[in-house]
């Protein structure tokens, strides 16, 4: 079962797939949400993804200094805002992805602790900031539900596509507002927060390694030309995906898992007792020099289909693996790969002289000092 570190989590997005426990709950959510995220369903989002980073680069000018990873976050709630509430309620999403920003960049350690719960009692001016944001994101989110609800209008997004979804497996119905409630954080935060740090720290690597840059740009040039990349592109865009895959072997946004034993159990000659929380870390599995080579450097080539299925299938698991599987892999591949295309395509950065680029490990790896960039227009 899940451990105490999303179980702190919970407090924030609720208990949707991401927080909930094993059982029948979770595999009727599951079975509830699994459609809104299929293949051809998302396959639609594409064009709004590289629409909207177009719109986003329209007042980029070279030798500008920019916060990348500021201008990522914006671009990536824009995105999540239509293609989860659609343009219409975009307004009431920047509320929400401010508010969400301000939990995430609330939570710390002591969050997970077993002194968590004691400590969010406490009035502390932290606890009071963490509860104005949560009442921010709940009053907005229950609102936007409910004139769902009572509209009935289908607009094509995923919100409309949960609204409708019935459990056709199980009871029958659909979800109460409360579970609709909880899965639209997750799918806003995994939609917005994970996938501007991804881009962020791709971009970040790429400009720490000129060779790696050229050659995506020289495919980018060869398939694309001047036109913005389209879901068609996505198997001749091989290398775009290789990079943005060992970018999140370096620095994967979900950077540990927790779970906690239901039974006493052994693992490899160590005894684990029941309810100890074990962690499974990406950050540290993924750089073992057990199963990759030179592992501290940036080596897109290790991601060649010709030779990525050679490493073991839990050597690399940016969103997780098994029957735990982050929902949304399908729609962030789509997006890394439709963003690094369309901004790359188009800029080269440079750091700043004054940029500090440190890992922060929060819910998720951020970027702690953002990302202070010069703009090179290619």
């Amino acid at each position: 079962m899940k451990g105490r570190t999303l179980g702190a989590t919970r407090r924030v997005l609720g208990n949707g797939l991401l927080t909930s426990a094993e059982g029948e709950f979770h595999k009727r959510q599951r079975r509830l949400v699994q459609p809104a995220l299929h293949r051809q369903r998302i396959a639609v989002y594409a064009e709004v993804m590289t629409s909207f980073a177009e719109q986003q680069m329209a007042d980029w000018r070279t030798g500008q200094t920019r916060d990348l990873h500021r201008e990522l976050m914006k671009l990536t709630m824009a995105i999540v805002a239509k293609c989860l509430f659609d343009a219409d309620v975009s307004g009431e999403a920047d509320r929400v992805g401010a508010a969400m920003t301000g939990l995430l960049e609330d939570f710390s350690p002591i969050d997970a602790s077993p002194l968590g719960r004691l400590f969010e009692r406490l009035p502390t001016p932290r606890t009071r900031r963490r509860q104005r944001n949560a009442k921010s994101l709940d009053d907005a989110v229950y609102r936007i539900i409910g004139e769902r609800r009572a509209s009935g209008e289908d607009r094509g997004d995923l919100l409309s596509m949960l609204l409708q979804a019935q459990d056709t497996e199980g009871d029958g119905v659909g979800m109460s507002d409360g579970q609709l409630r909880d899965e639209v954080m997750t799918l806003f935060l995994a939609g917005h927060e994970t996938t501007a740090n991804a881009l962020a720290w791709t971009f970040y690597l790429l400009s720490q390694n000129p060779k790696v840059e050229a050659r995506l740009h020289a495919e980018l040039d060869a398939v694309l030309g001047s036109r913005l990349p389209t879901l068609a592109d996505g198997p001749q865009l091989k290398y775009t995906r290789m990079v943005f895959s060992e970018a999140m072997r370096l620095y994967p946004p979900a950077w540990v898992i927790g779970r906690q034993a239901v039974g006493r159990d052994a693992i490899g000659g160590y005894v684990i007792p029941k309810r100890a929380t074990v962690l499974m870390s990406q950050y540290v599995m993924h750089c073992n020099p057990a199963y990759w080579v030179f592992p501290n450097e940036f080596r897109p080539e290790r991601f060649d289909p010709d030779v990525e299925h050679q490493r073991p299938r839990f050597a690399y698991f940016p969103f997780g693996n098994g029957p735990r599987v982050c929902i949304g892999e399908a729609f962030a591949w789509m997006e890394g790969d439709m963003l690094v295309a369309s901004i790359a395509q188009r800029y080269r950065f440079k750091l700043s002289s004054e940029a500090v680029v440190e890992p922060e490990p929060s819910i998720t790896l951020r970027l702690k000092h953002g990302l202070p960039v010069v703009l090179r227009v290619r």
